[in-house]
């Protein structure tokens, strides 16, 4: 997620520290900043980053399930989650981007602290999946230890057993999960998982969207 694009801010800001052949790729399933809608999402950016001296590339209307077309040209070293935050999706993009990533590349998760907050109680989704991954992980020293990091290393289908103690915890998503959006991942799980696995996942969404109609009923 990008949303007003202060994160991809700082992001841009300190890669252009590290080296102007670093490249960063920004992607955000809206078009409109979900808090302003008059804004475009990532309008924070023009104003201060207006000439970023590292490659750097915004797409709207894309989502974690988009990670294998930006990762033709390598795998990425860096990952930053900032989007849905209730349980499961942050262990749905996790899932999602594994594949495409480089052994020891660091998957960052933003708002891990905010189901501490009472009005924020069901966003579980950072904490649970920044929980579920092993050492080695860190936290920020500000802002409440509110962004959390884990190594990746190996092989990624070696992760489906944490994944899953993941995704075993209490789903706090209130919606259904899109066909379109199902569709969509069952078809990267399927091809890049295993089939015990994807099985696994299918059941899981079936019986999330099987529980919320029932509950509309």
């Amino acid at each position: 997620g990008v949303a007003s694009g202060m994160s991809t801010t700082f992001l841009l800001k300190a890669l252009e520290r590290i080296s102007s052949d670093c490249e960063l790729i920004s992607v955000d399933i809206g078009e409109q900043f979900y808090a302003v809608k008059n804004k475009p999402v990532g309008f924070v950016i023009q104003d201060a980053v207006p000439n970023p001296q590292v490659k750097f590339q915004l797409h709207k209307k894309h989502w974690a399930v988009d990670a294998e077309k930006f990762s033709a040209d390598g795998k990425f070293d860096f990952v930053f989650i900032d989007a849905h935050h209730s349980h499961p999706w942050a262990t749905l993009d996790t899932m999602m981007v594994l594949p495409f990533v480089n052994s020891g590349a660091w998957i960052a998760h933003h708002d891990i602290a905010l189901a501490e907050i009472p009005e924020y109680a069901s966003e579980t989704g950072p904490v649970n999946v920044y929980n579920a991954f092993g050492e080695p992980k860190r936290k920020s020293e500000f802002e409440n230890q509110n962004i959390g990091a884990f190594q990746f290393s190996g092989n990624y289908r070696d992760y489906e057993p944490i994944l899953r103690k993941s995704l075993d915890l209490q789903w706090t998503l209130g919606p259904e999960i899109h066909e379109g959006f199902y569709t969509r991942i069952f078809h990267l799980v399927e091809r890049h998982y295993s089939n015990e696995f994807a099985l696994y996942i299918r059941r899981k969404i079936e019986s999330h969207n099987a529980a919320r109609k029932a509950a509309a009923a």
